[in-house]
């Protein structure tokens, strides 16, 4: 912590003072190790049975780790019931984790749009959003996320509450930018990954997801017509209001 200011200080060496301790951390986000990461999951995730399920058979594919995690998919749930959102767009399905999580969060009027590329991914989905009892509310669609999100800005542009991006980082900006036209004034744009194993601020990782997801997060950050913050939750999930 910083020390206490002495009573006699002028404005003018406040000021100064202010100015040369700008970028002092105080207070700053815990370190998570293995210890505490369990602690927080023992201590605050409450995953259904069936999410459950879903996570133990998504451990069966070499891909296992593009699964959101069990934190990240409460989190996701937690802001659907925050928002009260009534119409959801998710891009980047995998075996649907995040899109169930969301899904058993929705009130019984809301409906969730969820795109994914494989079809592989989306018969797992499926399979337990049918099990869940909401397909009705729950449309899952095939298809490059670029062509789907195009057709649904001509018609449905500034009338989705919630956004959640987890899909490929090649296209991600470009995500980005079609959520912002199909979202509500007010709404919010979830994206994962966008602290990217943490390879972000290692000078030394020059490959081209690790590029593109500073790109995006740069990209974000000078973006005044929205509100942000990148929390440390998972991957990495920035939260974008727009206003």
């Amino acid at each position: 912590m910083l020390p206490d200011l002495p009573e006699n200080m002028s404005a003018e060496q406040i000021e100064s003072y202010i100015e040369a301790h700008d970028f002092v951390p105080v207070n700053r986000t815990v370190q998570v190790d293995d210890n505490l990461y369990q602690y927080l999951i023992d201590s605050s995730v409450r995953e259904p049975e069936l999410l459950k399920q879903l996570r133990a058979e998504t451990t069966l594919y070499h891909m296992a780790r593009m699964q959101v995690s069990p934190e990240t998919g409460q989190f996701l749930a937690l802001l659907i019931k925050l928002k009260q959102a009534k119409r959801i767009l998710e891009v980047g399905v995998f075996t649907g984790y995040s899109t169930l999580s969301m899904g058993l969060a929705m009130s019984d009027d809301a409906k969730l749009v969820a795109i994914d590329k494989k079809q592989m991914w989306l018969d797992i989905a499926n399979r337990y959003i049918k099990r869940a009892g909401l397909q009705k509310q729950i449309q899952t669609r095939c298809g490059k996320a670029l062509d789907v999100l195009h057709k649904l800005m001509k018609s449905e542009a500034g009338t989705y509450d919630f956004v959640f991006i987890d899909a490929d980082k090649i296209n991600q900006l470009a995500y980005y930018k079609q959520a912002k036209v199909l979202l509500k004034s007010g709404g919010c744009i979830a994206i994962d990954n966008t602290l990217w194993w943490g390879n972000v601020a290692k000078k030394e990782f020059t490959d081209k997801d690790t590029q593109l997801v500073r790109e995006l997060n740069a990209y974000i950050h000078q973006d005044s017509s929205v509100d942000i913050a990148m929390i440390p939750i998972g991957d990495g999930l920035t939260l974008i209001h727009k206003k």
